[in-house]
């Protein structure tokens, strides 16, 4: 790995778990960047050996939930900025190449910035129905941000205003459609538990009136037809997670979650 001259004032935080196989694709923009902080949750794979072998800054802990691990990992920067990536995203070279422009006067305008992911599926990209864009916040500044306590999908809140990247965040998500099942399925009873710990409820009805409504939100006014049988795929897998949410809170129903609780 060769440090760049002039890296950015940045420190990137990637969190992991048995991510080695990712390491070599997440890390390749790493020299661009003034630190990378790799946190293992606990791996039994190669994850820490080959992000220290390519030059990452390495700590591990323990797992505490999304949140306070997320919380935890922030905390962790030197930089006067965060950029936020999981290891199943990649820093290309035309991101380098715009926050290099965005730096290149000094401090950003904004406390944080919001760039827009794409997903990489069944060997297309994405740009269709609920799953595009994808805007998340990633990248803040270092004292102006907080997390709030959630079993699934964490999010920063930033103090202050926020920009948009025009960058795209290419996003490797899932390995197939079993690998989406599952998944949906885990983060489904998480955040039915987190809901439902807080006092809400839903009937079976008002489910399945929602899991409809996503389908036909994500078909219908978010284009998915476009994506022809796949687009459709997408739509009813998207449904089936609202109603795997929603279908949990109802009376008679438990939620089968804890907030340690997280994919292998």
């Amino acid at each position: 790995m060769i440090q760049n001259r002039n890296p950015l004032p940045i420190s990137v935080c990637m969190m992991c778990l048995n991510e080695g196989h990712r390491m070599e694709s997440a890390l390749q923009q790493i020299g661009e960047f003034a630190e990378w902080i790799v946190l293992d949750t606990g791996s039994s794979d190669d994850t820490v050996a080959r992000a220290g072998q390519l030059g990452a800054t390495v700590r591990t802990t323990r797992w505490a939930g999304y949140s306070e691990t997320r919380r935890e990992h922030f905390q962790m920067a030197s930089q006067p900025w965060i950029l936020w990536i999981d290891a199943d995203e990649i820093v290309t070279p035309e991101i380098v190449d715009e926050l290099r422009g965005l730096f290149a006067n000094g401090a950003p305008d904004h406390a944080g910035y919001r760039i827009s992911r794409v997903m990489y599926f069944e060997s297309r990209w994405i740009r269709f129905g609920d799953w595009y864009p994808d805007r998340v916040t990633r990248l803040f500044r270092a004292d102006s941000w907080s997390i709030e306590k959630k079993e699934v999908h964490e999010s920063v809140r930033i103090d202050g205003t926020t920009g948009r990247l025009d960058s795209e965040l290419p996003h490797f998500s899932y390995e197939g459609w079993k690998d989406r099942t599952l998944r949906i399925a885990r983060y489904a009873q998480l955040w039915a538990a987190q809901e439902s710990s807080a006092g809400r409820g839903c009937t079976l009805a008002s489910a399945a009136a929602r899991s409809c409504w996503r389908f036909f939100r994500n078909y219908i006014l978010k284009g998915g037809v476009m994506g022809g049988v796949l687009g459709a795929r997408i739509a009813g897998s998207c449904a089936k997670e609202v109603w795997l949410k929603y279908a949990a809170l109802a009376p008679g129903r438990r939620a089968v979650g804890t907030h340690l609780q997280r994919e292998a």
